[in-house]
């Protein structure tokens, strides 16, 4: 992954990780912002699903952590 899609994508999962848990799920409540970053995220093995309830993976885990 390229310096700026990684730095991308990390604020597109802090974003989610902030505003979309619940639990230690994602719920993206249909909504079609929430949708899309969901799609984003799986599309990149970010979370492991497309669906409400999608949970992160490790490389999901992995990118939160980063400092």
């Amino acid at each position: 992954m390229i310096d700026e899609e990684e730095r991308l994508l990390r604020a597109l999962a802090e974003m989610c990780a902030q505003y979309l848990s619940e639990g230690d799920a994602l719920d993206h409540m249909c909504m079609n912002a929430g949708e899309r970053a969901v799609e984003l995220l799986f599309k990149h093995g970010l979370v492991d699903s497309i669906e409400r309830g999608a949970r992160w993976t490790e490389a999901g885990r992995a990118l939160l952590e980063y400092n």
